[in-house]
């Protein structure tokens, strides 16, 4: 007996589980927003909708990312409501908390098992503290599973759902492979799903509808993905070291722990781990057709986008193979009748797929734990340690009144956090020219030995400006010189001012200085970049 069932079978409370587990979460979650200090990408999200005046606009500042433009036109349409990143990030608690409660209001899993899944390192940290597109390809795969049975009467919730989840992130694209491919083998080999499905005398028209729907929403996230600057890569070779990796993304969907893919045995040890684990899912997804099918071809198509096209670069992207997993269970546990489904019998008559079937739940709770551990640890820890050093070291700027000076910062990449908080833009050497944003389109990396000559080209550039603030992110020139600390370079005085350096993103601990051109007349002694 759980606490909570002692404390409600003796009336100390009358919540229930469900209740307790999401108003945690949600007033958790709604705190965050208050609380937590945005980095780079996330900031980048805002920007791109705060500086853009129209929807064209917005098109236009957007398309460089490489991602579908729904996430930036949803802060678009809310930025006037706080003017600041807060208006993004109450926009992301909502989507956040919503699927959520799609997720505890029709996924068939116990409730211990909910609450272990709400509280993970995806829905709880990944996906709701930090304020990016993920949190839709959540939401849209959540609606999906939810609405799953009222396929049976009309497409168009799961057209919507499909279109939708295209238009979040590329890698969505192959949730929404696996809905159609499982949605078109079901309506060819299932005579049942089409027999019920044209008792409805519009089914033809809402057939039609749901094809439109699809078409134009694919069409339009397509469109929007191929004004991505840098052209794909893409290899047909096999590169067996490559290949292994790309399971150790699904490796760590699974278990959060990624394989050093420097080291041979740390590879092969986690194949053959991910190999049990797939089995095993596999063996417990039988039970349902349409579950076993979306599985296959959702992991497999996402399987494949990273071994030919992008394999992605941290825990938020290989949270796919997760998502992916959920959702095949959730699929799979659907209490709906269903004939075309008939292969428990089948099951029972195979002794190793059925033990590896009745192994998979404790799997999938020794999983959930883990996501748990990590979920909860993450998310507090958030309260704590700021993800970036960026908010911190704006306030300090508006605090001192240094808000109307003239910054000059680099790399344009992490200072765009800063320019977000002080709501102005900040001269970026990578640009040459003032901006807020990362412009992925124009920007010409520099080597951070460079500051200097870049620094002085400014002054030269602007013979009215004698002294500026100069922010730099972690890693930047001379970021060793303590608070007080001066330094001579020819024409110019380098004052150390303030570290900020509490962050748990090592790149943006940010320096800030005060730059002085001694005499203008002085004839630079730093050469300018050619």
């Amino acid at each position: 007996m759980t606490l909570i069932t002692f404390l409600q079978k003796n009336k100390i409370f009358r919540f229930s589980q469900p209740q307790i587990s999401l108003f945690i979460f949600i007033l958790l979650g709604l705190i965050a927003a208050f609380n937590h200090s945005l980095w780079r990408d996330e900031m980048q999200g805002w920007l791109v909708a705060w500086k853009s005046a129209t929807l064209y606009e917005l098109w236009e500042n957007n398309a460089p990312s490489g991602h579908p433009v729904l996430w930036s036109l949803l802060i678009y349409l809310v930025k006037d409501i706080t003017k600041s990143p807060l208006s993004m990030q109450l926009l992301h608690w909502v989507l956040g908390c919503f699927a959520l409660l799609c997720f505890w209001r029709w996924n068939p899993l116990p409730n211990w098992q909910k609450t272990l899944f709400t509280f993970g390192y995806y829905p709880f940290w990944e996906y709701y503290f930090i304020c990016r597109h993920y949190v839709l390809a959540e939401l849209f795969t959540f609606i999906f599973c939810s609405s799953y049975p009222l396929r049976r009467k009309t497409y168009i919730p799961a057209a919507l759902c499909v279109g939708l989840l295209v238009n979040t992130h590329a890698m969505a694209w192959a949730i929404a492979c696996g809905i159609c491919l499982m949605l078109l083998i079901e309506w060819f080999f299932d005579s049942n799903q089409r027999y019920i499905y044209c008792q409805n005398r519009f089914w033809i028209f809402d057939l039609t509808l749901s094809i439109f729907i699809l078409v134009c929403l694919t069409a339009f996230a397509g469109f929007s993905l191929i004004q991505v600057r840098e052209v794909v890569d893409v290899s047909a070779n096999l590169d067996f070291r490559h290949l292994l990796r790309v399971v150790g993304r699904l490796f760590g969907g699974y278990l959060l722990i990624i394989p050093n893919s420097q080291k041979w045995l740390d590879l092969i040890v986690c194949t053959l781990i991910t190999i049990g684990l797939v089995t095993t899912t596999l063996s417990y997804l039988r039970r349902s057709t349409n579950a076993s099918i979306f599985f296959i071809f959702a992991s497999g198509s996402l399987f494949l986008f990273n071994y030919f096209l992008y394999l992605g670069v941290g825990s938020r992207h290989y949270g796919y193979y997760f998502l992916i997993l959920i959702a095949s269970i959730w699929l799979a546990l659907n209490k709906e009748k269903n004939p075309a489904i008939e292969l428990d019998t089948k099951i029972t008559n195979n002794l190793i797929t059925n033990r590896l079937s009745k192994l998979f739940p404790h799997l999938l709770t020794f999983c959930l734990a883990i996501h748990f551990a990590a979920g909860v640890h993450r998310s507090l820890y958030d309260f704590h340690v700021p993800y970036s050093a960026g908010k911190a070291a704006a306030s300090y700027i508006k605090d001192k009144g240094w808000s109307d000076q003239q910054i000059f910062g680099t790399r344009d990449v992490e200072l765009s956090t800063v320019s977000g908080y002080l709501d102005r833009d900040i001269y970026y050497p990578e640009l040459e020219d003032w901006a807020s944003y990362t412009q992925w389109n124009n920007r010409v990396s520099i080597p951070r030995k460079d500051t200097l000559i870049y620094l002085n080209k400014f002054f030269s550039d602007h013979p009215k400006t004698d002294r500026l603030l100069l922010i730099l992110s972690s890693g930047s020139a001379f970021r060793d010189m303590q608070p007080g600390d001066e330094m001579v370079q020819g024409p110019l005085r380098i004052r150390a001012d303030r570290k900020f350096e509490k962050s748990w993103v090592y790149p943006e601990r940010f320096y800030l200085y005060w730059a002085e051109r001694l005499d203008p007349g002085i004839v630079d002694e730093i050469p300018f970049p050619m």
